[in-house]
């Protein structure tokens, strides 16, 4: 649902409104980053079952952190304007639109903690799959009606209200006591280095909005924008394993054996789906920008390239990441989090004076590389040691493989959707052939993942 409407946005709007939409969303993102301590995190982590006081403190420290973000952006608002002289008019107001929904979306914290404690994902992926409808059934009808950038922050409004009445709907707890600092103390403290690493993270990917917007402006932070969430398409099939492994890894972090096997056993899995789709989108993204969201992106076709590293790691880094989470050496991941902002600044700031707003992206490997051996050697240290070369080896060539395929059959066919998909076909198709050669158990148990999965949803 996802890649099919931001393609189909794509092709309606142009880039400007792209980048207007993420400098925006930078913004409040900013702000908001002050309205949270990491408490949610640290409501999961947590070995012990959290008490009615402890859930209802969360709920409204969460709360008067989250509107007092609103009151902030609205206040601040016109600033944007000043430093981003590209955006329009009325860029205040879109600005304090944005900050409602992300308050309104608050509301919804502890409930969404609770299922995750639980492991109760079926109703959580209800949950989200109404949000995504809600956010794109608004967003590509207004688009249609020339409604512009107003197009997402509907759709964003819209998006928030429809999660908070649907997860209330389905969840079993209510706000009732009042706010008490002792009960909420312990978790701050968990907290606050998560969170750290929450902000850093964000600070360190605030150099597209923040430095790129100004320099080179909002038509370049959109074609960025599209050239990481085309490049990033691959992590949605990852993004639901990090939501789960966090909470999973956590109920077994006392056994370090079972930790690392379970690692292992995702990296596998992760790897099997990532390594594939990646590597044949790299392989035909010219003919791919072509024929679904027109030459208008070209562009920002070699930032793509680089972005594309992300995905083909996260496969890997992604579970020992959740593993170290899960044995709450969130201070680890907080230090390591300083040398990656370090990096991203030190290399991305001259990287675009150099080259053009596109030289953000050429860190991209480098970034990867380093999350993977830092994660490694956390892991070793905690009694958790995670071979990696044996569980991605015979993934890695087999996308490999089937890149070079699909790029042989691509200067066969015509550069058309048609031309592109049966390429991809051809490229699969050598995948699943070289898989099954060279990684049967892994493909295996991929299998009996997929079967355990689907017996129990109907089960369920």
């Amino acid at each position: 649902m996802n890649f099919g409407a931001n393609v189909l946005l794509a092709r309606l709007l142009v880039p400007d409104v792209f980048g207007v939409y993420a400098i925006v969303l930078f913004v409040v993102q900013f702000l908001s980053t002050f309205g949270d301590v990491g408490i949610g995190a640290a409501l999961i982590q947590k070995k012990e079952e959290v008490t009615e006081e402890e859930l209802s403190s969360v709920f409204w420290l969460q709360q008067a952190l989250a509107w007092s973000v609103v009151l902030a952006a609205w206040l601040l608002a016109p600033l944007a304007g000043l430093l981003y002289p590209s955006l329009p008019p009325f860029a205040a107001w879109l600005v304090r639109a944005m900050a409602v929904s992300f308050a309104l979306a608050s509301l919804k914290t502890v409930p969404a903690i609770l299922m995750e404690r639980r492991l109760d994902f079926g109703r959580i992926a209800a949950v989200d799959i109404a949000e995504t409808a809600a956010f794109y059934g608004t967003a590509v009808p207004l688009a249609l009606a020339g409604a512009g950038v107003w197009s997402f922050i509907a759709a964003a409004l819209l998006r928030s209200a429809c999660g908070v009445l649907m997860i209330y709907s389905m969840a079993d707890w209510r706000p009732s006591r009042p706010f008490s600092a002792s009960a909420a103390g312990g978790l701050v403290r968990f907290g606050l280095p998560y969170q750290g690493n929450t902000v850093l993270s964000f600070v360190k990917d605030a150099v597209t909005p923040l430095f790129v917007g100004v320099y080179c402006g909002a038509q370049a932070v959109g074609l960025l924008n599209w050239a990481r969430t085309f490049a990033f398409a691959p992590l949605m099939l990852s993004e639901a394993f990090g939501r789960v492994a966090f909470p999973a890894f956590s109920r077994i972090q006392g056994d370090r054996p079972l930790l690392a096997r379970a690692v292992e056993r995702s990296m596998r899995a992760m790897t099997l789906l990532l390594f594939p789709v990646t590597a044949l989108m790299a392989a035909l993204g010219p003919e791919l920008v072509h024929a679904l969201f027109t030459d208008k992106w070209r562009p920002g076709l070699r930032a793509f390239y680089f972005y594309c590293a992300s995905p083909m790691m996260a496969g890997i880094a992604l579970p020992m990441y959740s593993a170290i989470l899960a044995l709450g050496r969130s201070g680890i991941v907080l230090k390591m989090m300083l040398t990656l902002l370090a990096l991203e600044w030190g290399l991305g700031v001259p990287l675009v004076v150099i080259f053009g707003f596109d030289g953000i992206a050429f860190s991209q490997p480098l970034v990867a590389g380093l999350f993977f051996f830092v994660y490694r050697a956390v892991l070793k240290v905690e009694s958790v040691p995670v071979r990696t070369l044996a569980n991605i080896a015979p993934q890695l060539l087999a996308a490999a493989s089937a890149a070079g395929a699909a790029r042989l059959a691509m200067s066969l066919l015509p550069g058309t959707l048609a031309g592109v998909s049966a390429a991809a076909v051809c490229g699969g198709a050598v995948y699943a052939a070289a898989v099954r050669l060279a990684a049967p158990a892994a493909l295996s148990e991929l299998r009996q993942d997929l079967a355990g999965l689907f017996c129990r949803g109907g089960a369920r």
